[in-house]
């Protein structure tokens, strides 16, 4: 059809053409051409691209959609905050990945901390929202694309167990306090061999998957970690996890689940490595050893603690009293068995054990090393918190045992940056004020924005309190105080 004469004759560039496609406002396309070929004895000419439209007698021309344009207004503080503290780690992934995989998995693991519970689907969009895409530009996060490199990153199992026996041989060279543990996951997946019903599925209805951590006390940060499948014993998990990740020395803290006899039987090839388990209050060897009859008192000027050693044929006992520690425990009896029959016996028997705890180990030291090392037992526990809870990693969202344990890597990476802003917090004093979401939902609401779309990029100015937290973090300089007046009048210069 022809175009009509007065849309030809509308002012629009130099060598360009209208063509109709279509109805609607935009039928009249303004083409330019690009030259033209030879095709036969005649010069066709050549369109390029479209470069506006007739619209109401006008030539309007074309502008970048909003869709396609990139985001000028970035989340800022708390990317910039964890990638600070957390940019060593980095730099262990290059030792053993390709530049383009550690990028990635440091800018997942990034994007996991700052927006907990991110499905995959969705990393990409939180990576062109926040300041993770100024940091690293062009980091290929789609959905297809995260998912085949999961895969990927699952099936290179030796690279991830090369990363983490470097975590555990940069510890060579001083005696660390390492703590183990591990934790279940929900994971119900029907094609996953990690997904099995666990010890306490008769109580969740669900099957898990366990994540084993090694936790060192003194760095207060995960070393390593290894995923297993859910019905796997903690004795078995646990021999196989300091093979597999190189743990020779340090003191090693299990729980009940790994018994004396499994850690002698785990540590027998390694010399430097010795053992810390809790026993039952109820475990005849305390009554024998007449293990509540205290010594000695620790030098603590915060806490009454009592203790008594003793040494065993093959072991030494530990066994500790904390006065506070007896009176809750002892109000606690009592809340809970109010409007209950009175036994006498019962309380007589609780009453010894009030506050008490027993530990068995091979190690021979001082007790008040191995106080330290229980009270900060606790460093471990948190950790598995924020790793299940504020980091939202409680559902593995993922199907195969690669995925799984692709997945589980940029997690374990995640509860390092974790560990590290915590860490952080403690140091400034923002967690005797705030809680770990307070902080972090401040630090969120930090954000910079291309004002005039330069790359010129401008802080957004915030609340007063959540500026004092930044400034505190050193993530915006202090402002400038005003120089002090002097008191008094000022002097006048004599006539």
């Amino acid at each position: 059809m022809a175009i009509p004469e007065e849309i030809r004759n509308v002012a629009r560039p130099k060598n360009t053409i209208v063509v109709k496609r279509g109805n609607g406002p935009l039928q009249y396309a303004v083409v330019e051409r690009v030259g033209c070929k030879r095709v036969g004895e005649s010069n066709i000419p050549v369109n390029g691209y479209t470069v506006g439209h007739i619209i109401d007698g006008s030539f309007v021309a074309i502008s970048d959609q909003v869709a396609r344009r990139k985001t000028e207004l970035k989340d800022y503080a708390d990317v910039v905050l964890i990638d600070s503290v957390s940019r060593s780690l980095l730099d262990e992934l290059y030792a053993v990945y390709a530049a383009s995989d550690a990028l990635k998995i440091y800018g997942m693991a990034l994007l996991r901390v700052c927006y907990p519970g991110v499905l995959c689907s969705r990393l990409s969009h939180y990576y062109e929202s926040s300041w993770v895409s100024i940091l690293f530009p062009s980091l290929p996060l789609g959905r297809n694309t995260v998912s085949s490199f999961l895969q990927n990153l699952g099936k290179s199992y030796s690279l991830i167990v090369s990363f983490m026996r470097n975590r555990v041989n940069s510890l060579a060279g001083g005696q660390h306090h390492i703590a183990i543990d591990g934790t279940l996951k929900e994971g119900n997946s029907s094609v996953n061999s990690l997904s099995h019903y666990s010890r306490k599925a008769r109580v969740k209805g669900t099957m898990d998957i366990t994540v084993v951590f090694a936790y060192d006390v003194d760095l207060r940060e995960p070393v390593c970690s290894k995923v297993f499948a859910g019905n796997v014993l903690d004795s078995v998990s646990y021999q196989r996890f300091l093979s597999e990740n190189g743990l020779k020395q340090g003191i090693v803290m299990a729980d009940k689940g790994f018994p004396k006899k499994a850690a002698q039987d785990a540590f027998a090839a390694s010399q430097g490595l010795h053992w810390l388990n809790p026993i039952k209050r109820n475990d005849k060897r305390i009554a024998s050893h007449d293990m509540y009859s205290f010594t000695g008192m620790l030098d603590d000027r915060n806490r009454d603690i009592l203790f008594k050693k003793e040494k065993l044929e093959d072991c030494y006992l530990y066994a500790f009293y904390d006065r506070k520690r007896a009176a809750k425990e002892e109000a606690d009896y009592f809340k809970h068995h109010k409007g209950k029959p009175f036994d006498a016996q019962h309380l007589s028997e609780r009453d010894e054990r009030f506050g008490t705890v027993v530990f068995e180990s091979d190690v021979d030291t001082d007790p008040g090393v191995i106080y330290r090392m229980h009270d900060e037992r606790w460093l471990i526990e948190e950790c598995f918190r924020y790793y299940k809870n504020v980091a939202d990693f409680d559902d593995t969202r993922v199907h195969s045992d690669y995925s799984g344990y692709g997945s589980e890597f940029v997690n374990f990476i995640s509860s390092v940056m974790t560990s590290r802003i915590i860490r952080k917090f403690e140091e400034t004093g923002l967690f005797c004020e705030m809680t770990y979401k307070d902080i972090m939902s401040k630090l969120a609401s930090a954000k910079k924005v291309d004002v005039f779309g330069n790359g010129e990029w401008e802080f957004v100015r915030t609340t007063k309190a959540t500026e004092e937290v930044l400034e505190r973090l050193g993530l915006v300089p202090k402002p400038e105080e005003p120089p002090k007046r002097k008191r008094g009048r000022p002097r006048k210069n004599p006539s």
